[in-house]
């Protein structure tokens, strides 16, 4: 059972929204505060897999932007795939899990001087994220695709000349800019932003993360969208190596890293992280627990 505490602090320029899950499995007895003369309620016969140090002592502090089908709060737990994943990670070091949500340029910012131990949540690397943070194990891969209004657009021909809208931070962004020109390639913020101004016709399609929008194009409002995934081409070279999502983890924390290894090893080998893709409507084949 989770006990929820909010409320809502600056950091430098960025606004965070912290959000304390306090527990990590269920309590026995219904309506407990926490266990005797602690007020934890991570069980204190707990062993933890591995001896690693946190920001806070007893706490695993991270960083998250809502994201489903990947991370998300639902009432008062963190789910979707990557957010069982984070689940896992602090019941198997009997931490309690003390969840910060807020948006992705401040998840970056935050690990990055020191504010949080890790994040997860369908990241992606870049020479940039391989040197700031220590990067985890692969937990799935995602491949481009294409949002249209039943065009069926795949190939990279199809899109010359279009007007076309992509979200902000994907790390395919210069690569669009280099074969269509960028006057000809608008930045959102999020990808329902995409989504929305495709269905709108304000541009004639989307290029977004196959991973992130396969749940989305299943919901009601976008029923008249579809998306098809970027065949591979050499003029964008992200089609032909898809991005793994794993976690990054705090720079010089590898005991950390080696435990959210093994975690990740866990959820694929249990089979829950092929099912917990499965029902966010991915592929479980996509499931990747090799190294990023």
């Amino acid at each position: 059972m989770f006990r929820l505490r909010q409320s809502t602090r600056a950091a430098g320029n960025q606004r965070f929204t912290p959000v304390l899950l306090v527990g990590i499995t269920s309590l026995i007895a219904a309506g407990a505060c926490g266990l005797p003369g602690t007020g934890s309620t991570v069980p204190e016969d707990c062993k933890p897999t591995a001896d690693v140090q946190t920001l806070n002592e007893g706490e695993l502090t991270v960083l998250v932007a809502e994201h489903p089908p990947f991370v998300s709060m639902s009432g008062n737990e963190l789910t979707g795939i990557d957010g069982e994943l984070i689940n896992d990670i602090a019941a198997d070091l009997c931490l309690e899990l003390n969840v910060r949500s807020t948006s992705f340029s401040a998840v970056i910012e935050g690990l990055k001087t020191g504010r949080a131990d890790l994040s997860a949540g369908n990241w992606t690397l870049d020479d940039e994220r391989r040197r700031l943070f220590e990067v985890s194990d692969g937990v799935y891969t995602s491949g481009m695709g294409i949002v249209t209004r039943d065009r069926g657009w795949s190939a990279v021909g199809d899109l010359q000349g279009k007007s076309l809208g992509t979200p902000q931070g994907y790390l395919w962004v210069d690569q669009l800019n280099d074969v269509y020109g960028a006057d000809n390639v608008r930045q959102y913020q999020t990808d329902t932003a995409v989504l929305d101004d495709v269905k709108a016709g304000r541009i004639e399609a989307g290029v977004v993360s196959l991973a992130a929008n396969t749940w989305r194009l299943r919901q009601d409002q976008y029923a008249g969208l579809t998306m098809t995934e970027m065949k591979p081409t050499r003029h964008i070279p992200y089609t032909q190596d898809p991005a793994t999502s794993v976690a990054l983890i705090a720079k010089g924390n590898t005991a950390l890293k080696k435990a959210t290894n093994t975690a990740i090893k866990d959820y694929y080998t249990s089979g829950k992280l092929g099912k917990a893709l499965e029902k966010a409507g991915l592929d479980p084949d996509t499931a990747y627990p090799g190294g990023a």
